[in-house]
């Protein structure tokens, strides 16, 4: 069964790091936890395949979620676990993933 790119690729995350890795060529995304790497591969070169991608690598990561006080009592609660993947392109470049940075 194959699933749309937009149920696979959840998201760009853009932090410092990330900001980094994108100088040097790698993008990392957050991704459904049950997602494989060729999965995101093939999804990533469907959703931007008017650029003329070609994914080289994907290197993926399993987030456990923090713990978070919630409430005026100070009861904790967890956020949820994620994936991160971070894909290095053979060819061609994503554009508009970090806005105006």
């Amino acid at each position: 069964m194959s699933r749309s790119p937009m149920q696979v690729i959840l998201g760009p995350l853009v932090t410092e790091r990330s900001y980094s890795l994108y100088q040097q060529g790698r993008y990392t995304f957050r991704v459904a936890k049950d997602a494989t790497k060729p999965e995101i591969a093939r999804a990533l070169e469907e959703q931007y395949e008017a650029q003329g991608v070609k994914v080289g690598a994907v290197n993926t990561i399993n987030m456990h979620g923090k713990v978070r006080r919630t409430g005026r009592r100070g009861t904790t609660g967890r956020t949820a676990d994620w994936k991160k993947a971070v894909v290095t392109l053979k060819q061609g470049r994503l554009e508009g993933l970090f806005g105006g940075v």
